[in-house]
């Protein structure tokens, strides 16, 4: 992938990024029309989207890192990471970037290493 595709889809994550800030806590404040919903409040759940999207942020700015290929999902401050990448120095990475973002109390690391074909 050249450097323009890659700028690309970088620009095209962190945009979704910030529309996912600015929409979730939106949508669970709008959910049941109480201020709790399944025992968080809108609150808890903008601080834990926040920290969500820093992390995906963080993803985004290393290069040895795919963004799109680890799922990050924050709740009460534990960050748990998922997805597959081809090694697991990625693995190790990830899981050093998420714990460097402010706001991250833990992290839950379920990544699973599947190398590429033909390595």
């Amino acid at each position: 992938m050249n450097n323009d595709m890659m700028a690309i889809r970088k620009l095209m994550t962190a945009t979704a990024l910030g529309v996912s800030v600015v929409l979730t806590p939106v949508a669970f404040a709008a959910g049941d029309g109480t201020q709790q919903s399944m025992g968080k409040s809108v609150g808890d759940f903008a601080s834990d989207t926040a920290v969500t999207a820093k992390v995906k942020a963080a993803f985004v700015k290393e290069k040895e890192l795919s963004a799109m290929d680890i799922s990050v999902e924050t709740t009460r401050g534990v960050t748990t990471l998922s997805g597959k990448v081809d090694a697991q120095a990625q693995v190790d990475l990830a899981e050093r970037v998420a714990r460097d973002v402010e706001g991250v109390l833990d992290v839950h690391n379920n990544i699973t290493v599947e190398p590429l074909k033909g390595n």
